[in-house]
């Protein structure tokens, strides 16, 4: 049991950048995920099958969906009549192993709504892992450990939720009020990878007015597809930013300049909506104001 609980302290400072954990002894149970009821807003089923193995956890502090099959869109909208006709897709993050539903996904989605934008948070599929929170866990710590090593690979199903749901919020944008011209889309991490890989191979990227992506993989450089105006975010401390430096930035620069970088010195990978103490904590700000301009 103990040496589980490492692993899980391990976890916990490879997705969530803390690196000072290592110097605590951490709790136990603070890491002892609990299941949380998976309720919040419209949703509308972009796989209709059933619900499998899908688990919904709390860890640390967050909510995490693991073995997604039934993909799905959750709609926050803006408060009646505040509403600005524009709409994001949201697509957390999670190494392919989980979605980061809460951090990466609501949390994002009400701060969007609450300055007039609808939100679509992507529950896409992902691949299977153990069912129990302890294998998990060690999984886990296992695969994260090599962040910023190597490359993660693709996941097919994720990137084709992905164009399910572009497509999805384009055909139906009438019924939620909005120009479909004005359609953006956010990825954070493994979700920023499926958005560069959408931009690469689908169809529906056209339909993207803007893209933003959070602690991408800064070793792609985007072969092929659209270039709309790019929000890219990333801390200094991250593995992936030391590991690919700024070439995703310059590569895209080739192709246009309308770039919007944002390069943090602490928040290190995974910041997402959870609160560092540092500079990275105002990047809701800075990408709402974007969106404003764009």
């Amino acid at each position: 049991m103990r040496r589980i609980f490492q692993w899980i302290a391990a976890a916990a400072v490879l997705v969530m950048g803390s690196a000072a954990a290592l110097a605590q002894a951490p709790d136990p149970a603070m890491f002892v995920p609990d299941p949380v009821p998976p309720a919040r807003g419209e949703q509308i089923v972009l796989r209709d099958v059933p619900v499998g193995g899908e688990v919904w956890n709390r860890v640390f502090g967050q909510v995490w969906v693991r073995n997604v099959e039934r993909s799905s869109l959750y709609v926050v909208r803006p408060m009646n009549g505040r509403g600005n006709g524009k709409a994001v897709i949201v697509v957390p993050g999670g190494g392919y192993m989980f979605v980061s539903i809460d951090s990466e996904g609501f949390r994002v989605a009400d701060r969007l709504a609450a300055a007039g934008y609808t939100a679509f948070v992507l529950k896409y599929r992902i691949n299977p892992t153990p069912p129990t929170p302890e294998a998990f866990m060690a999984d886990m710590a296992s695969k994260f450990g090599s962040l910023g090593k190597g490359e993660l690979p693709d996941c097919q199903p994720a990137i084709d939720d992905l164009a399910s749901a572009v497509t999805v919020v384009s055909t139906r944008a009438a019924e939620w009020k909005l120009d479909p011209k004005q359609i953006g889309a956010i990825g954070f991490s493994a979700g920023s990878r499926s958005l560069i890989r959408l931009l690469e191979q689908k169809k529906e990227a056209s339909l993207l007015r803007h893209v933003g992506l959070l602690y991408p993989p800064m070793t792609q450089t985007v072969t092929g597809g659209p270039r709309p105006p790019l929000f890219l975010a990333i801390a200094a401390h991250d593995p992936l930013f030391k590991q690919g430096g700024l070439k995703l930035v310059d590569s895209w620069l080739k192709e246009s300049d309308a770039v919007e970088f944002h390069l943090y010195y602490g928040g290190e990978h995974g910041f997402g909506m959870m609160p560092k103490g540092t500079t990275s904590d105002r990047w809701i700000d800075q990408y709402i104001d974007w969106l404003a301009v764009q």
